[in-house]
């Protein structure tokens, strides 16, 4: 037959860090003597033994052993059940071996500890500190948070009053801290206080504390209080330097500089006009053909000329004019205003378009060139013949998008060349405008690489078709 294996229950848990004791009988159910082996397999094998290790029983005899539980005190072995299994091995008969399989209830221990980080902070108007709680037990732990200082000269903010821990982890729960009433100058004030996590189980409430220090620093540090009133020291310094004595010096220089006050009787606007007598009364003075009181100063100069007042044969005033063409018999004379040497109706090459009797000129030059490797010079405009054409301001346009060359040219010279796929409308001012001659062409040559979609009406075929306005001005050749 083989062994049979009767494993006594029994609810008692096995508390870690001691030892529990359970009953075990092992019976021969052979004809005869046998030797049995026990051992335990499972996880729980480490912390399971039984005594003793090997029994020798008579057949229909059962002999008695013992289990050990000895949970280790640590977080890794959960609080609760714990299946196991004992194994007995017959050495007569190997088929007549058995296995019983079993649970063990492990009992819940509590272990924990809080801490403040940092322990000491330094602040103004308040700081924020982070109570850190680990749970060192087998068990989920549920703790209450509480801070007191013993003098009560802080106040305590706990957004999470109770926490929760899972087993053989740690939690962080913030702290804030402020002083209840602000100190705005004076040395630091050290005010310690304490965090509580009190844990309410099954044996009582059980408590750990961690100490900490807030440093209220003075609002208005004692070094800002000097540089400020440095500063104002020498700002009351600057003030009396400038009042007391820059100022009088400038005041003082100003006056030795300034001329003296005119004597009453004397103007002060220049010499005295001519008939005038210095020093003599302004009305004898009139009386006598001299300048009335109402025109002091002679009148502003007319057309280029000075007029002048001069005291006449009968003692009136009269008005001299100076500096213009005198009058001659027959009428004024028609004046040019063309410089010396050179006749009217002529004019400099140095003088503006506009002088030159020249006109506005604008043009657009459309052209329509098929692909090709050569430049088509066909779209152009030919100056008139006694005219200069000045053009000072270009638009390229490229409406079609086509990709190639264009080139504005004048007699076979290049003077602007761009490529055509940089651009759809591109406006470009000239400071010295190009100049064309009578009887010259402006060329819009073209180089058409690709079109860009627009169709010939008259071919059917792709084409560039770019464009440029020209505006500038139309002036008279010289002669």
């Amino acid at each position: 037959m083989g062994a049979i294996v009767l494993l006594l229950e029994d609810d008692t848990p096995a508390k870690p860090g001691e030892e529990t004791r359970r009953p075990v009988q092992i019976c021969n159910s052979g004809s005869v003597v046998d030797r049995f082996e026990l051992d335990i397999v499972g996880d729980a094998k480490d912390w399971i033994r039984v005594e003793p290790a090997e029994v020798n029983a008579f057949p229909d005899q059962s002999v008695g052993a013992e289990l050990i539980f000895t949970p280790p005190r640590s977080a890794k072995i959960p609080a609760g059940e714990v299946p196991f299994a004992l194994r007995v091995m017959s050495h007569e008969d190997l088929e007549g071996s058995a296995v019983e399989e079993a649970t063990v209830t492990v009992g819940a221990f509590t272990d924990f500890d809080v801490k403040l980080v940092p322990t000491t902070r330094r602040a103004r108007f308040g700081a924020r500190f982070h109570a850190v709680i680990d749970n060192r037990g087998n068990a989920p732990l549920r703790t209450q948070l509480y801070a007191i200082d013993p003098d009560t000269q802080l106040r305590f903010t706990l957004p999470y009053k109770e926490i929760e821990v899972a087993r053989g982890k740690g939690a962080v729960a913030p702290v804030k801290v402020r002083p209840a009433a602000r100190q705005w100058r004076g040395p630091e004030v050290t005010l310690p206080f304490q965090v509580l996590a009190v844990h309410q189980g099954q044996d009582g409430d059980e408590e750990h504390t961690a100490d900490g220090v807030l440093i209220q620093a003075p609002v208005v540090p004692g070094g800002a209080v000097s540089f400020v009133m440095a500063v104002a020291a020498a700002v009351l310094a600057l003030l009396a330097l400038w009042f007391f004595v820059l100022r009088p010096s400038a005041e003082s220089g100003a006056s030795k500089g300034a001329p003296p006050d005119p004597t009453p009787g004397q103007q002060d606007s220049g010499p005295p006009a001519p008939g005038i007598t210095p020093g003599a009364d302004t009305a004898t003075n009139a009386g006598a053909g001299g300048v009335p009181e109402d025109l002091p100063f002679p009148p502003p100069p007319v057309d280029g000329r000075t007029e002048g007042t001069s005291a006449g044969p009968d003692g009136t005033a009269r008005q001299e004019t100076t500096g213009g063409p005198k009058e001659e018999p027959g009428g004024p004379k028609e004046e040019s205003g063309a410089p010396a040497g050179q006749e009217p109706g002529r004019r400099s090459s140095g003088e503006s378009s506009q002088d030159d009797g020249g006109r506005a000129f604008d043009r657009r030059i459309q052209a329509e060139v098929a692909v090709s490797p050569e430049y088509d010079d066909k779209a152009r405009y030919t100056v008139p013949d006694g005219s200069v054409l000045l053009i000072s301001d270009v638009v390229f346009e490229n409406v079609a998008g086509d990709t190639g060359v264009v080139q504005i040219q004048r007699g076979g010279e290049i003077l602007r060349q761009v490529a055509l796929e940089t651009f759809r409308d591109y406006e470009t001012h000239y400071r010295e405008p190009m100049r064309f001659g009578p009887g010259e062409d402006v060329v819009l040559a073209v180089r058409c690489d690709v079109p860009g979609g627009q169709l010939s009406t008259g071919a059917g075929a792709a084409v560039c078709t770019p464009g440029a306005y020209f505006s500038g001005r139309l002036v008279p050749a010289e002669q």
